[in-house]
């Protein structure tokens, strides 16, 4: 024995030391010499282990666990090595054993636990982590294991408690800080998830679900590059994570990248090619990169795969935005029949019905189509309302955020009644959430007003060129602003934007989570500028999350909403009496409304602008800048006839992002005016700098007299280019009258339908006429840049009423 002893001893020494080979060949002489020696066994299973030899370890303890079966040590070891292997129901077994022999283990209680959970059998798991709780009431470990069973129990208030604990005894155990991260997550608490999850990748920067979680925390909080660069890690440990891959794909659609989302998406739809969520996020990908019969083939194979209601309406608004909008329509109403046929809420059908606006009717006859008309019969008269939302058929908030944008109802005939409508459809849609209610407060005297300004627009565009405006003109020792936005995309207008501003909030993508964001913020002001532009903020714009909101500068037309308590305008864009085309208090301000910066001056020679967009000299140019669906029915007549008495003129439109749109409108125009259709052009513009270019390229720039852009006329005005405009009574379609009368230029301004035909055919053909009406327009465009009275007196009116 004094041998055994000695051979033994020599073992434990190397094997301690780390001289693992060395080791094994002093066990395997121990167990040649001894082979009913239980420890020399046990120590060669304890060298196999290390050196990662599982099969070998587990058959050496087993050898070792039947030679001395009272040995609580080596029953646990032998456990352990056949867990190490996967075989969890001999590992039971083997700690079973061990328990019996050590009852009073809290270790073997937590192990055999963890095998338990292993095994998916979290009854028996969660018995035995109760037990080691009972013997070791102060371990972290347990209470953080424990919590991980009560989470896939679903038991979510006991995790968060057993997570809790663990963290208060020890806050460094990376997998409750992970676990609590999760179910922060998961309750829709993104921001307080944030800090476990920082401080898990702090404690172990490569951990592989922290990294997970913590780019989804990001990913909802709008912070797209910190996502990114988390999931990027995450696939680099493991290629294969679908997590991870998912949440990438979807960063890549709320980017608007569709061809990355459609890589990120292939390899997960051929491991699960019938999944109805990600055929329906393979066909938002594919719309994006603007393979449309594609997207439409998936989201209709979503359908068949059991997508549900939204990929049905997903369906539907591709077709509608592809131009077919009898097949959109068809669809939302065989959805419908059939949910009134199984006895199912038929809501979001209903309402996609009505807010799903064809955008380009195929003719005049079209312009007031049935869509609209069944909106207004069904909201104008509140007795007849027939939308019953009970709290288990409200509509999913991110579905409702697909819906089209209702600002398109200004261009049809009683536009402004027909705002109201829709927003008052809006307003009884979204009255069931459990949405915090910010009621009136007292604004301590002397404070700073705390001024949000939300919008989805804040990029390099006209409504995202006016908010940045807008934020520079704000006085700072009176007011501190907050940059509001959901998850859109940014550009440089948008780091400009968050340069100026006291604080930035990226909004996540649950509207909900939104909306109790913006509620925690205690803001004194709520400035929508744009909420009818898109279905995000309208429903934001619906809900009361600030003591006074106000609508103005984006879109010069009346929300329709009831929580918007004033429409801020400048003076001229209304004509008298047009308080009642608006459902908020009507606010007038000086001067313009806009604090615009002049475009710098286009250096290049006319003759290399002509031949940089391919302009005949020997001809005239008319531009329409604007996007296709503001060109409405009632502007085609005025465009075909500056083109028939124009008889070489051709007419430069802007190329739209989706094909859709050139086609529909190509296809109206040419329908009623095939006589002039073919001197129609379309042209690609990339950037604000291309667009200046263009505009001192061509002979007279068109102005749609339905809709004025927020910023047109101040591009134009700054190169000194004309354009032509027909202001109306509304607001909408006098934001550049306002800028004429502001330099007492009146030129390019028409009173009607014939004027403006006239006056463009005047400017394009007497190239003396249109030089002198230039240089006047160039002489006085510096008053139209820097005013600041509009906002001054913005400031005193929301320090008036923020109280």
């Amino acid at each position: 024995m004094s041998d055994l002893g000695e051979m033994f001893r020599f073992a434990i020494d190397l094997f301690e030391t780390g001289q693992l080979a060395e080791a094994e060949s002093a066990c395997r002489k121990m167990t040649l010499a001894y082979p009913q020696a239980a420890e020399a066994m046990h120590l060669a299973g304890l060298v196999a282990m290390k050196q990662g030899n599982g099969d070998i370890a587990a058959e050496r303890m087993g050898r070792a666990a039947i030679a001395d079966a009272n040995n609580a040590e080596i029953q646990h070891d032998h456990a352990q090595a056949l867990k190490a292997v996967g075989k969890l129901r001999e590992a039971v077994g083997a700690f079973k054993r061990a328990i019996r022999l050590c009852p009073d283990s809290p270790a073997l209680y937590c192990n055999i636990a963890n095998t338990y959970r292993q095994l998916d059998e979290l009854e028996l798991a969660h018995e035995n982590y109760m037990l080691a709780l009972r013997l070791a009431p102060d371990v972290a470990e347990i209470h953080a294991n424990l919590g991980a069973c009560q989470y896939a129990m679903g038991d979510i208030t006991g995790a968060e408690a057993s997570c809790t604990t663990a963290l208060r005894l020890r806050d460094d155990i990376v997998n409750a800080l992970v676990l609590m991260g999760q179910i922060r997550l998961d309750q829709g608490r993104t921001v307080s998830a944030s800090e476990p999850l920082l401080r898990a990748l702090e404690l172990q920067p490569g951990h592989q679900r922290a990294l997970t979680a913590y780019g989804d925390a990001l990913f909802r909080l709008g912070q797209f590059a910190g996502a990114l660069h988390c999931l990027r890690q995450v696939l680099a440990l493991d290629p294969q994570d679908a997590g991870a891959r998912r949440t990438l794909a979807l960063l890549y659609l709320r980017t608007g990248q569709g061809t990355e989302a459609v890589g990120a998406l292939e390899a997960l739809l051929h491991a699960n090619p019938n999944d109805p969520e990600l055929l329906l996020m393979m066909g938002e990908a594919l719309s994006l990169a603007g393979r449309h019969s594609e997207a439409v083939e998936r989201f209709g194979a979503s359908i068949g795969a059991g997508g549900g209601d939204d990929a049905v309406f997903r369906l539907a608004v591709e077709l509608a935005e592809e131009g077919d909008a009898a097949s959109a329509q068809s669809v939302l109403q065989n959805a419908i029949d059939r949910k009134i046929a199984i006895g199912e809420n038929t809501a979001l059908f209903r309402t996609a019905r009505r807010l799903l606006f064809a955008p380009v009717p195929a003719d005049l006859a079209a312009q007031n189509d049935e869509v609209v008309r069944d909106l207004l019969d069904d909201t104008l008269d509140d007795d007849d309302l027939d939308l019953d939302l009970g709290q288990s058929d409200l509509i999913d908030p991110i579905t409702l955020t697909r819906f089209p944008p209702v600002w398109r109802a200004a261009l049809r005939p009683e536009g402004d009644a027909q705002l109201r409508a829709v927003g008052h459809y809006w307003e009884r849609l979204v009255s069931g959430y459990d949405v915090p209610h910010v009621a009136a407060r007292t604004r301590p005297k002397g404070g700073k007003v705390r001024l949000g300004v939300v919008s989805a627009n804040m990029r390099d565009n006209g409504i995202g060129r006016w908010i940045a405006g807008l934020v520079r003109a704000i006085d700072r020792d009176r007011f501190d602003i907050t940059v509001i936005r959901p998850p859109l995309g940014e550009d440089d207008i948008t780091a400009r934007i968050d340069a100026e501003a006291d604080l930035v909030v990226p909004l996540p993508l649950d509207p909900l989570h939104s909306a109790r964001v913006i509620a925690g913020l205690d803001l004194d002001v709520l400035h929508y500028a744009d909420p009818q532009a898109d279905a995000y903020t309208m429903l934001l714009a619906s809900w009361r999350l600030a003591p006074l909101q106000i609508a103005g500068g984006g879109i010069a037309a009346t929300t329709g909403l009831a929580n918007i308590d004033c429409h801020l305008i400048a003076e001229d864009w209304e004509t008298a009496g047009g308080e009642t085309r608006f459902s908020e208090e009507l606010i007038r301000l000086p001067g313009l409304f806009v604090n615009a910066t002049r475009p710098d001056e286009i250096t290049l020679s006319p003759g290399d602008l002509q031949r940089r967009w391919r302009i005949d000299q020997d001809r005239n140019t008319y531009l329409c800048p604007q996007p296709l669906d503001v060109l409405t029915a009632d502007f085609d007549p005025l465009i075909a006839e500056i083109l028939r008495l124009d008889e070489t003129a051709e007419l430069l439109l802007i190329a739209p992002e989706r094909d859709s749109w050139d086609a529909a409108w190509g296809r109206r125009f040419a329908l009623n005016y095939a006589d002039v259709a073919g001197r129609m052009r379309f042209v690609s513009v990339h950037s604000r700098a291309d667009l200046h270019s263009l505009l001192c390229a061509v002979d007279v720039v068109l102005e749609s007299p339905a809709w004025n852009d927020a910023m047109l006329a101040f591009d134009c005005l700054g190169l000194g280019v004309p354009l032509v405009t027909l202001p109306g009574k509304g607001a909408r379609s006098r934001r550049s009258h306002t800028c004429y009368r502001q330099i007492s230029v009146f030129d390019c301004v028409a009173y009607h339908s014939a004027d403006y035909v006239e006056t463009a055919l005047t400017l394009a053909t007497d190239k003396r006429r249109r030089s002198v009406v230039s240089q006047a327009i160039r002489n006085r465009a510096h008053v139209l840049f820097g005013q600041r009275s509009s906002f001054e007196t913005y400031m005193n009116f929301l320090e008036d009423r923020a109280v």
